[in-house]
């Protein structure tokens, strides 16, 4: 199928980088013309842009782009997905909201809970949810890091080794069967690790076009997530192996 396509050929760029059009007629099997067409709608919707005779990434997979830049890409399936996750979320929890262009968006959608504590170390989520007197807001300590909008550091750590945490909604570069939820940055990745560790339920929220990515450093291995939230089913190979786990895969049409 088509989409099914759409998403290998985004993650094949993603992994390669750089790739020209030549090339992906002969991976993929198909005419120039066809090419064309696929890379046009991966352009439209992605970070992925035109280069001279083929397409390229806007950065090297190691280190992203500044966390303005990435907010306003595929926004509308940033929401989608931020409306399902939000939907997991009870009176009364006690969860950890990731720092993420996607991950932020949970608290615009947690009107009407009640008794719901966040714990984060993300700008973005503290000062949406300081709008919400409803929440009760956790802000981890740490020096702020303006790339990402979030605060890091050792001491960031530090109080994370000290929390319980119901459920964590968790961000990632990128998502495969054999290294699970990726990481570009050593800072956020040690963070991370640190939540995954002190959660109870761990629930990953990621764009379609970050399964089959994988960036520096493996955060938290597949069998440790307890559900995948996103837009638009995975490939089947990924589901097969993400069922055959025990987790779930939740989208705005239903949960599998």
């Amino acid at each position: 199928m088509r989409e099914e396509r759409l998403t290998q050929m985004e993650a094949y760029i993603r992994t390669h980088r750089s790739v020209s059009l030549d090339t992906l007629c002969e991976v993929f099997g198909i005419s120039k013309n066809t090419v064309r067409r696929d890379i046009g709608e991966i352009v439209a919707r992605t970070d992925i842009r035109k280069i001279y005779g083929g397409v390229s990434t806007q950065y090297n997979g190691l280190i992203p782009p500044p966390f303005i830049e990435r907010s306003g890409v595929n926004s509308e399936a940033k929401d989608e997905i931020a409306r399902c996750a939000a939907g997991l979320v009870a009176d009364g929890d006690i969860i950890y909201v990731d720092s993420g262009t996607t991950t932020c968006r949970i608290v615009d959608h947690l009107q009407g809970r009640s008794n719901v504590t966040i714990l984060t170390h993300s700008l973005d989520v503290i000062n949406r949810a300081a709008a919400n007197p409803a929440l009760t807001l956790i802000s981890l300590s740490g020096t702020l890091n303006r790339k990402t909008q979030s605060f890091t550091g050792q001491s960031t750590i530090d109080v994370l080794r000290d929390c319980n945490i119901g459920k964590a909604f968790m961000a990632a570069n990128g998502v495969t069967v054999q290294n699970g939820a990726t990481q570009s940055t050593s800072i956020e990745f040690a963070i991370k690790k640190s939540v995954v560790e002190r959660s109870s339920s761990v629930y990953l929220m990621v764009e379609h076009r970050k399964f089959g990515t994988v960036t520096l450093l493996t955060y938290c291995t597949l069998d440790r997530i307890d559900a995948i939230i996103t837009e638009k089913l995975p490939p089947k190979a990924f589901q097969e192996a993400f069922l055959e786990l025990g987790g779930r895969i939740v989208t705005p049409e239903g949960e599998l």
